[in-house]
Formats: C-alpha cells, structure tokens, sequence
C-alpha cells in the first residue's frame, strides 16, 4: 500500500494552475500552554489512559540517542537497560555537570518512562511509564559510522517493539545508505515499529531515517495545535512528514544547567511522545500488527473519524492516544502505510509482496491540519467539493493515481 505524502502540495499547485483558491480549516483549538512544560498530557489526556490501567508494560522501547544521565529523578524506578556499542563510548561516562552532553538523551528518555519528579520538585511524566527502554548511545559524536546499524540489529535481536531515534546528523553517503537501509528493513521485517526525528528547519544536521521507507517521520506542534515555528516566524515545513506531536516547550531536564524540570523544544521532543504512543497501542492490542498499528495512528489523528489526508505542515496529523488505544487495528490492512516511490528500501525488498497497483486518494487539504485537531473547540471550512473532484480527475489522469514520492 503505498500512502501518497505530497498529493496534498500537488493538489495546490494544480489548484494555483487553474486559478483557484482552496479554503484551509478554520478550527479553533484550546490553549494549553498554561500547563507549563507538562501540557502535552493534558492535551493528549494521557492520564485518563494510565488511569485504565494502559501504561505501555510489557512493551520494549530502544532509544538510540546520546549521552544519558540515568540517575536524575524522574528516571528512578524506570526500567532502563543500556546497551554497550563497541561502535560508541558508554553513553552514561560524562560527569552529571555535564549538561550539554547529557540533556537531550535524558529529556527524551524521560518523556517516554519519566515518573514525574526532579531534583526541584515536579519533572517529566513518560507516555509510556511503564515500558522497558533499551537505551543506545548511537548518535554520539565519538561514535564510528556504523553505529546506528549496529544498534537497530541489537535491538531486534533483544525483542525491541518499537525503535525511536531523535536527532542525529547526516553519515548516509553512496557506502552507508544501504547499510542502513537493509537494518530498517530488518526491523520492519520483524514487526518492530521505527520512530524518527525530522529536523528542525533550522537545524544543520539532516535525519539519518527521513528518506527511509516505513520509518515513522516525526515533526512538532505546540500548545494551541500549530505548527513549530522557525526563526523567521514562518511554520516549518517537511516533504516527508508522517505524523506530528507535541514538541514546543515540553517537559526536560538539563536544559538549564540544573537536573530540575525544564522546557525544550523540536522534533526530537516529539519523536518519543510519538513512539510512548505506540506503546501504548502495542499493550492494548498485542495482537495487532506493527503495519496495523501504523495504519491506526495515521487514520485515527484528531477528533472524529476521516479519510486518510496529508499536508507538509502535520503529514497526516496529530496523534491521537485516545484514538489509537479505542479503535481496534484489526480493522485496518496489515500493510505498512509509510512507503513512498524512489526510497529504499523497497516494499517488496521488506514484505517480499506484490506490491498494491492502485492507492487511495487522500481527501485533503493543502494548509490545514489533517482532521479535526485533538484539542478542537471548534471547526469550519472545507475545498469546494468541484474544485476537489476536478482536482481529484488531473491528478489521476497525470500521474495514474500514485503521485511522485
């Protein structure tokens, strides 16, 4: 099954060719940024689903990232396994002063088992507080280039469920990508799920997974459901994003220079919502598929029921835990939906299965959103159904139903 990720950007500009305007959503979302860095879980209503006894147990989380400090508060009680890398120094070696080196593999673990505390007070909450974290220092600096390889085939071999990797900078030259490419392959083979980090619009580093097929692209929202911002104000955008969370001033440690809670900022921060998330979903439906699992994610985004619909501000949308632990993912093909045309590796190179002749066409929109927004108050708006339909027809008739990847 392959999802077409830009039909929406190629709707816009066969609108802009035929002079006509679509009309984005004009939903209306609650502000929840007066939460402090700990909005995301109201917003997500992450507690309600702990609450029902769904906390991710029993599922098995490798966090490939940099150095960690696994003595802050609110990793104490989680169950944390680090993984020796003969690729990669021990991950935990710095001395806990050492904040810059420390504070984006302890914030995004943190976000994923965190239990709540910090050294003044109160400190990130995990989405998945339960789950058991297989944690890789793969991306730190020292590392020799084959680390990340490495790393995910000792994950699948340690029965890893879901992959998330945060951050990271480009070393996929002609000889590496498809060393990298045939372990992503491996871990989908394996049903493991893989979660990754775009880059920030003003990052210099490009993510090692983002022209991989079936990885789970992530980008961030904020508070009132927006997009991430860019220095110059403007949304940032990504051809590759799948799915987008929360990641604007969400809760830390380190960012301060201290080991209380803090606020920080990006995809990486989003990456490991994304995948407690998931977690969350392999522990209510353990006998769901991974590609059922993703189809659920990417079907279920915001509020109410909707075809599938993508944009290069939200992808798909934003995740909906909710959602995703309501709706049984039996219901959904056992297909990976995350594969584009001219990326590696290839759905028949991973499934061994003929791949589908036809793909559905999104009903989208090209500035809004996906769906209604998690947090949505109110909503209006909507493509003049002839425009779409008009639309629809130049696209299939262009590009035979499945556009460019």
């Amino acid at each position: 099954m392959m999802v077409l990720r830009r039909w929406t950007a190629r709707v816009a500009a066969v609108a802009c060719a035929l002079g006509v305007v679509l009309v984005p959503s004009a939903a209306a979302a609650q502000d929840f940024s007066g939460g402090g860095p700990l909005w995301y879980m109201d917003a997500m209503k992450i507690q309600a689903i702990h609450d029902a006894g769904i906390t991710a147990e029993g599922v098995t989380i490798a966090v490939l990232d940099g150095a960690l400090n696994p003595n802050v508060a609110t990793l104490q009680g989680a169950d944390i396994e680090v993984r020796d890398l003969l690729q990669c120094p021990d991950p935990t070696d710095p001395a806990p002063s050492a904040f810059e080196s420390l504070q984006h593999g302890s914030s995004v673990t943190s976000l994923i088992v965190g239990k709540g505390t910090s050294e003044t007070g109160s400190g990130p909450v995990g989405i998945a507080p339960d789950a058991k974290i297989l944690y890789y220092g793969a991306l730190q600096t020292d590392c020799d280039v084959d680390a990340f390889p490495a790393a995910l085939a000792d994950a699948v071999a340690q029965g890893a469920d879901i992959v998330s990797m945060s951050g990271g900078y480009r070393r996929l030259d002609d000889e590496l990508s498809a060393p990298a490419a045939a372990a992503v392959a491996d871990a989908l083979r394996a049903g493991v799920l893989v979660v990754a980090s775009l880059p920030n619009a003003d990052s210099v580093w490009e993510n090692e997974l983002g022209d991989i097929n079936g990885v789970v692209n992530v980008a961030a929202v904020d508070a009132m459901a927006q997009a991430a911002k860019k220095r110059d104000g403007s949304d940032m955008a990504n051809e590759d994003v799948d799915v987008v969370a929360p990641g604007v001033d969400v809760a830390g440690v380190g960012w301060d220079g201290t080991w209380g809670m803090s606020a920080w900022s990006g995809s990486s921060a989003a990456t490991p919502i994304v995948a407690g998330v998931l977690a969350l979903g392999v522990q209510k439906w353990p006998d769901a598929t991974a590609s059922q699992l993703l189809q659920s994610m990417i079907r279920n985004t915001g509020s109410t029921p909707h075809e599938l619909e993508w944009s290069n501000k939200f992808g798909h949308g934003i995740v909906n835990a909710t959602r995703l632990v309501q709706e049984d993912p039996s219901q959904y093909a056992d297909e990976n939906p995350l594969f584009t045309d001219g990326q590696a590796p290839t759905f028949d190179e991973v499934y061994s299965a003929p791949e589908s002749a036809t793909s559905e066409v999104p009903d989208a929109q090209a500035d809004a959103g996906p769906g209604a927004l998690p947090w949505v108050l109110a909503g209006g708006g909507a493509v003049v159904a002839l425009v779409t339909v008009t639309l629809i027809t130049v696209i299939r008739r262009r590009r035979g139903g499945v556009a460019d990847a």
